[in-house]
């Protein structure tokens, strides 16, 4: 049983392409009939090739940019570049960011993030969501860091979900907020990249 859900683990889902990879599909065939209707017109081949070239490198940047804000490739990314990419994803909603987990000891915060004046340490957790759920010591490794580095609120930042005491954790906290954001929450605030 648990080789057959390892095995369904590895497999990594395919992204499909988005808003950004259609509009560049479209503007393609149209440099395609373009590039056509200046052949009709005899203009010089190498015009052609370049425009080209061009486009399919536009199709090729507009799938890979999708890819990056995409959840299949947040699933393939190791605790380190998770955590180096929600610093990103923080940025671009607008906090200011302090990665504190990059050198050892991190003591329960992997970033602290600052918003219109609450600091709050979050802990981030990138599991195989197929696999298992994040936990409750997931919570007490937020609120032990938000304590540490002094901070108003903890939050726990995950690809998955969160297991039942986790979230029966994070609500009885009543010295430390604890917000847990999981996939879906992770997955809006990607959208602002």
């Amino acid at each position: 049983m648990a080789s057959k859900q390892l095995n369904k683990a590895r497999r990594r889902p395919h992204a499909r392409g988005g808003k950004i990879t259609n509009w560049a599909g479209t503007a393609s065939v149209i440099m395609v009939m373009a590039s056509l209707a200046f052949l009709r017109y005899r203009m010089d081949e190498w015009l052609v090739g370049t425009l080209a070239v061009l486009f399919v490198l536009l199709i090729f940047m507009a799938r890979r940019w999708e890819y990056n804000r995409s959840m299949a490739y947040v699933d393939e990314m190791s605790g380190h570049e998770f955590e180096r990419f929600l610093k990103k994803v923080f940025r671009a909603a607008g906090y200011d960011t302090e990665l504190v987990g990059n050198e050892g000891a991190d003591f329960g915060a992997d970033l602290i993030v600052t918003k219109d004046g609450v600091r709050y340490a979050v802990q981030a957790k990138n599991y195989d969501r197929n696999v298992h759920s994040v936990g409750n010591d997931a919570v007490q490794q937020a609120i032990a860091g938000a304590t540490y580095y002094k901070c108003d609120e903890a939050m726990v930042v995950t690809n998955g979900s969160y297991t039942r005491a986790a979230k029966q954790q994070a609500a009885a906290s009543e010295i430390i907020p604890v917000t847990l954001v999981g996939r879906d929450g992770l997955k809006r605030m990607m959208k602002r990249l």
